[in-house]
């Protein structure tokens, strides 16, 4: 089970002034206590993706304490079918930029040309918890892994309900309202129609493999996808616009955009009971986490050409043991390269033999 991730290089990142992990197994562990380093370096890996990381952090706080600002460099080094590929990013201007075989490229999201990364943080246990907007937005998250355009179309439709609300604000140019309202109305389409088609392709693998977490039903609800589920998407686009051009005033008033997918219900149920994931327990909700994420990542291996990478930071402490177990199993199935963090040793043991297992402590990482 050799490593798809070969090596990682921090500079002035964090707590790391320097750092250089070899890697030779797909399991890599790093335990030790809280606030020893260990997510630091997950999330070193987390900043080789399009988006801010698994922390979300903005470039200014990404440097170690004692470096000059903006001095923060990451190296790593991948192989895919035999070929090694350098990858870099760090700070430019201001802003992240990215570095594939030493050449600087138009766009971070080049990265996912060689590798894709999901994360499940413990920010995240409480994602069925957590207000309507933060769980869609997670729900977009993953569905933007299997369409390359969804976040794009989901920024041009926020772009396009801005540019609305000023000119209803402001001009009052009644034809160029029209305009705005059939393209914020397509871009409605286009963002239902792939939620959609990711929810139908989740729901499939959570039927297709066997698995001993428990997995959710998933569904969408609103009044975008009432209108694409009752009407032809020619009709629907028209519907869409006509109602925001009967809503002028009242958006006006409320100063929002009162039809939009923006404002979708993302659900998860329990497949028995078909209670919202809310009102499941801790330990269920756990179980749907995991299975969205699993499923995802099977998802994920059978579109996309990178190579896929999970980091699991803290997770296992959550666990029993039968369910690391599990984990364990069928993460070596799926044949994933997976970091993970702890802050025991004995969090790991169902697969220790086969795992590279790191010591970290006050931001020394020693291999066992």
């Amino acid at each position: 089970m050799s490593a798809d991730i070969l090596r990682l290089d921090c500079k002035n990142f964090r707590s790391y002034r320097t750092l250089v992990l070899n890697f030779s197994s797909k399991f890599v562990v790093f335990y030790g206590e809280n606030g020893a380093g260990k997510t630091n370096i997950l999330e070193a890996v987390s900043l080789f993706s399009s988006n801010r990381g698994l922390r979300k952090a903005s470039i200014t706080d990404l440097n170690s304490m004692k470096a000059l600002p903006f001095s923060w460099n990451l190296e790593l080094i991948v192989k895919k079918n035999n070929y090694k590929t350098f990858l870099a990013t760090n700070a430019l201007s201001g802003r992240r930029c990215a570095k594939i075989d030493n050449v600087f490229v138009d766009s971070l999201a080049r990265f996912e040309e060689m590798l894709w990364i999901l994360w499940l943080t413990p920010s995240m246990n409480n994602i069925f918890m957590a207000p309507i907007a933060d769980r869609r937005s997670f729900f977009d998250h993953l569905v933007g892994g299997y369409d390359k355009e969804h976040k794009y179309v989901l920024k041009t439709l926020s772009k396009l309900q801005k540019e609305r609300q000023h000119v209803i604000f402001y001009r009052q140019d009644k034809a160029w309202l029209d305009v705005l309202e059939k393209r914020i109305a397509e871009e409605n389409i286009k963002i239902i129609k792939s939620r959609l088609e990711f929810i139908k392709i989740l729901n499939e693998t959570f039927e297709n493999y066997q698995s001993n977490f428990l997995r959710p039903k998933v569904r969408m609800s609103g009044i975008v996808e009432k209108i694409y589920e009752t009407y032809s998407e020619e009709d629907a686009i028209l519907e869409i616009s006509d109602i925001l051009k009967k809503n002028r005033s009242l958006d006006l008033e409320r100063q929002t955009t009162t039809i939009s997918c923006q404002k979708t219900f993302w659900q998860a149920e329990h497949p028995r009971t078909c209670l919202p994931a809310e009102k499941c327990s801790t330990g269920e909700q756990k179980a749907f986490l995991i299975s969205l994420v699993l499923a995802t990542v099977r998802i994920y291996q059978k579109i996309r050409v990178g190579i896929p990478v999970l980091l699991l930071d803290d997770l296992m402490v959550h666990l029993d043991k039968i369910c690391r177990k599990t984990l364990g199993e069928e993460l070596l199935a799926m044949n994933v390269q997976t970091f993970f963090t702890g802050t025991d040793r004995s969090l790991f043991e169902e697969f220790s033999r086969i795992a590279q297992v790191y010591h970290v402590k006050k931001s020394i990482c020693t291999e066992e």
